[in-house]
């Protein structure tokens, strides 16, 4: 076949890289010949190189003047002083019209460079695929304006990365993909319904609006403090986890987790997957006979001030109400340092009692009261009916304490941080989660989680366990090798907020495992159907190794040194011409790289309308300050 329009010929070849001198017939944006559209000459278009029957496809990479003359004292322009050189990047070879990437051909000096026409421009960049109602319309080519299509079947089954500042379009084009992808499981094309479910993680409530990313979506809505919100269902056997509580309650991997776990692992009954009534009170009164008999802490008697307290609230008695005066009389202890024993204190000092004067067998008779009293007032059903999460958890770990500091197994002082968290972290558990054995609420197609009204605390550990646990979840219904029949996405726009390696607000050993978590989650979750897609303005700020791990990436203007230095070096599949690019797009154009693309491509994605767009748009000041609205 005779190409007919020749713009230049080829004057050096380096390996992949070759120089070309080009003609006076390329300065047009695109040139119409014959009744055929080419594309014109510019940094990051296509050009052909003839070699035989086939092309050569070349992508432009610079382009430059060479002054023939070499006189570095005259700078007069003058008619053919200079020479237009451009470089180009061999990308693959066109054959018979249709695309084959790679190395197969190198192109020889004097060879003539061809324009390439709009249709095999599309060509190159859709991979010799026709744009049809089977893919996801993500928009257009800037130059050419060839509509792009994404193959949903290479995409999806891949961790996404979409990256922007803010106001340059990264909420559109992560709610564009999915939204595409939605619609095309509404419109029978594809079925998601029983094979897939797809998680959004949504910080600021942008996704709840009942026209964004509809899908017969359900909506979570979780909140903290005065804004009640749903709750979020968990299976008692995942909840009473250690890791599950490790989230929960940030406890330190080589202390405070293995703590905890010990403390749980005596109070749970296996069979119910909760808190044993029985244990709780077996538990409490072992604490008060080890408060004693050891003797030994002052740490322990405020511990068990809180016990105490606890079972008043439950309730809702006084103590002396409940207990016997003998009894009463052993929780007005304190504790005398030079001593280093407890004593009842009494304003006549020869009635001071100190408690090492006491035998064992007089504690013994003391703690037959107390259990007795104890069963007595907190039965077993009332225990179920009466006694929440949070008072479990609590009584459970205060109980371990005393007795690991009656045995001087533990330090007061490493664990004393997570009693404090128990305490304080504890409404989150009362506010957010159901314990409940209903698990298919994961089985819908499409479920927002909106953490909106969540405080900063519940922000940080949510997404972790949710994650965890869906995490989980996927891993066993994909055991002993078996074929992967379901498949899970997790959504996660702003996700700086959880994957940042750079928190100084928390300690290093929590930051670490949270990090590690989602490292092995994104490293191993595409072996077990788990895929993840992240949306951030901060890519600087996730893990190296999460970016790292992201085989297909959405990038937006990013004009920050750090998130272009983190780009840069951790995605392999952009070129120079689009590392360039990325400081200058215009709001709504990224650049599209990865595994499912052989080339990086620059796209104007097309907007969605307002109804179907996230809720993250700026105030219109316009609009809000104009005063004659």
């Amino acid at each position: 076949m005779e190409i007919p329009y020749i713009v230049g010929n080829v004057i050096e070849v380096n390996g992949t890289k070759v120089r070309i001198l080009m003609n006076d017939r390329t300065d047009l944006e695109q040139i119409h010949y014959e009744g055929i559209y080419y594309a014109g000459v510019s940094n990051g278009s296509y050009i052909g190189i003839i070699r035989g029957r086939n092309r050569i496809i070349g992508r432009i990479e610079r382009e430059y003047l060479e002054d023939l003359l070499k006189n570095p004292t005259s700078h007069t322009f003058s008619k053919g002083r200079y020479q237009r050189i451009i470089e180009v990047s061999i990308i693959g070879n066109l054959i018979n019209g249709e695309v084959e990437y790679g190395l197969k051909l190198f192109p020889l000096i004097y060879a003539e460079v061809t324009l390439l026409t709009f249709e095999e421009i599309s060509t190159i960049l859709t991979a010799n695929k026709v744009v049809d109602d089977n893919m996801i319309p993500i928009g257009s080519t800037l130059s050419s304006s060839v509509p792009i299509g994404l193959p949903w079947q290479r995409l999806f089954n891949t961790h996404i990365g979409v990256f922007g500042n803010t106001g340059s379009g990264k909420s559109n084009t992560l709610t564009k993909l999915f939204t595409e992808l939605f619609n095309l499981n509404n419109s029978g094309c594809i079925n998601l319904q029983h094979n897939s479910s797809f998680i959004v993680i949504d910080f600021n409530g942008e996704y709840v609006g009942e026209e964004v990313l509809k899908s017969n979506k359900q909506v979570i809505k979780l909140g903290t403090g005065k804004k009640e919100g749903d709750k979020l269902p968990l299976p008692a056997k995942y909840f009473w986890n250690i890791d599950t509580l490790a989230i929960l309650f940030s406890a330190t991997e080589k202390v405070q987790k293995p703590f905890l776990h010990n403390a749980i692992k005596y109070f749970v009954d296996a069979e119910s997957n909760d808190i044993s009534p029985d244990n709780l009170v077996q538990g409490i009164g072992s604490a008060f006979y080890n408060l004693f008999k050891s003797n030994n802490n002052p740490h322990s008697l405020l511990l068990f001030n809180k016990l105490i307290c606890s079972i008043e609230e439950i309730t809702n008695r006084s103590r002396e109400d409940i207990w016997s005066e003998n009894i009463l009389k052993l929780f007005s202890c304190l504790w005398n340092s030079q001593a280093e024993t407890y004593y009842i204190p009494s304003s006549i000092k020869r009635d001071i009692v100190y408690i090492d004067s006491k035998t064992d067998d007089e504690l013994k008779q003391y703690r037959s009261d107390f259990q007795s009293t104890l069963e007595s007032t907190l039965k077993v059903d009332y225990i179920r009916s009466h006694v929440g999460i949070r008072q479990k958890i609590t009584i459970s770990v205060i109980c371990h304490l005393i007795y690991c500091l009656s045995y001087n197994t533990v330090q007061y002082d490493f664990i004393a941080p997570l009693i404090g968290r128990i305490e304080s972290q504890s409404a989150i558990i009362h506010e957010i989660f159901k314990i409940s054995s209903d698990i298919d609420v994961w089985n819908d197609v499409l479920t927002v989680v909106s953490l909106r009204d969540c405080n900063t605390t519940a922000k940080k550990l949510i997404p972790l366990l949710l994650t965890n646990y869906l995490y989980d979840l996927q891993k066993e219904a994909v055991e002993n090798g078996e074929r992967i029949g379901r498949t899970t996405h997790l959504i996660i726009d702003e996700a700086h907020n959880i994957l940042s390696a750079q928190s100084n607000r928390e300690d290093q050993a929590w930051k670490d495992y949270r990090l590690e978590v989602f490292e092995e989650i994104i490293k191993e979750g595409r072996k077990f159907g788990f895929y993840v897609t992240l949306a951030s303005q901060r890519p600087a700020d996730i893990s190296p190794t999460i970016m790292s791990q992201i085989h297909n990436y959405f990038i937006h203007r990013l004009v920050n040194d750090n998130d272009l230095f983190m780009i840069s070096n951790t995605i392999s599949t952009l070129d120079s011409v689009s590392k360039k690019q990325i400081p200058t797009l215009a709001p709504g154009q990224c650049i599209i790289t990865g595994t499912s693309y052989e080339l990086p491509i620059l796209v104007q994605v097309k907007k969605l309308s307002t109804k179907e767009s996230p809720n993250s748009e700026n105030a219109d000041l316009e609009i809000l300050w104009n005063p004659l609205l």
